[in-house]
């Protein structure tokens, strides 16, 4: 019986054992590999121990810096001190300016006065004679003129050396109306100027104008435009009084007529355009001394006779 060597139990002698380390048949278990959670926290890991660890340090500062800082702090200082004297010479240089007699106050003109007089605007305005022309307060002189009643506008100007120019522009007085028990003047527009004085009245168209009729204060305005152009049958100066009612519009009393004149306000220029047509009618009839009032109103013109 012939035997193999090294085939026993079919176990080959000299071959490579495969199997574990404890000679057990079967394949070897391979070593697992890391998770990518694990690779990544050992990656940081390393850097961490990788990273070098630094240290605290503070700036340093040099001569270059300290210099600098030094400069910009005295150029700050001269720059103060300069603006300080030129201030300080500029106030000293007003004030010899403002006290100096060469500009002393020597001359006022003062044009555009009709009513008041030189004497009532330097009252007003507070000058005197020998004031320093530069020390004066133009604004405050041109506030005092217009807050006289007479005085619609007013400007001042300084003439060096020692003259003081002043224009002055009156409200005129055109109409008389009563407020509050008391005559008063009135521009053409009826508004307002001042009471009338007994030493100075002058005689001029009395206006009344009955409550709510103060809106069409402009036909004041316009009837004595239309006067002064010879569109209306009268001159300003034979008006006796006029009246802006609720009825009859606007009423105009002649004196030297004794006629009464109605225009209602409502499209007032062609109820006077009317009333001209029946007035000149009239006029070439000889009729108008019959003639007690005549009113335009609302497309009709309707005239009233002498009883």
């Amino acid at each position: 019986m012939n035997v193999k060597v090294g085939s026993i139990s079919g176990l080959a002698l000299g071959s490579k054992r495969k199997g574990n380390s404890y000679g057990y048949g079967g394949k070897t278990a391979k070593p697992s590999k890391p998770s990518r959670l694990g690779r990544v926290g050992a990656k940081r890991n390393k850097q961490v121990m990788a990273k070098p660890r630094r240290e605290m340090t503070l700036p340093r500062i040099g001569m270059p810096s300290v210099t600098g800082i030094a400069a910009k702090t005295g150029v700050f200082v001269l720059v103060t001190v300069f603006l300080a004297a030129v201030s300080v010479g500029l106030l000293a240089g007003y004030r010899w300016l403002t006290t100096v007699n060469y500009f002393a106050l020597t001359n006022i003109t003062v044009n555009g006065l009709s009513r008041l007089g030189k004497e009532h605007v330097f009252e007003k305005a507070e000058l005197v004679y020998g004031a320093n022309v530069l020390s004066l307060n133009i604004d405050k002189i041109k506030a005092e003129l217009t807050s006289d009643p007479w005085v619609d506008t007013a400007s001042v100007k300084r003439v060096l050396p020692g003259t003081l120019e002043i224009n002055v522009t009156e409200r005129v007085p055109v109409f008389l109306v009563q407020y509050e028990g008391s005559p008063y003047y009135a521009d053409a527009s009826g508004k307002l100027i001042d009471k009338v004085e007994p030493g100075a009245f002058v005689s001029l168209p009395q206006i009344e104008i009955e409550a709510g009729m103060e809106k069409h204060l402009d036909l004041l305005t316009k009837l004595r435009e239309m006067a002064a152009s010879s569109h209306t049958p009268f001159t300003m100066d034979e008006v006796a009084w006029i009246r802006l009612s609720w009825g009859r519009g606007l009423e105009v009393r002649l004196m030297n007529q004794d006629v009464s004149l109605c225009m209602g306000s409502k499209d007032w220029e062609r109820n006077l355009y009317r009333l001209n047509l029946v007035w000149a009618d009239l006029k070439k009839r000889n009729e108008l001394g019959r003639v007690a009032q005549i009113t335009a109103q609302d497309d009709k013109v309707w005239v009233e006779k002498r009883t």
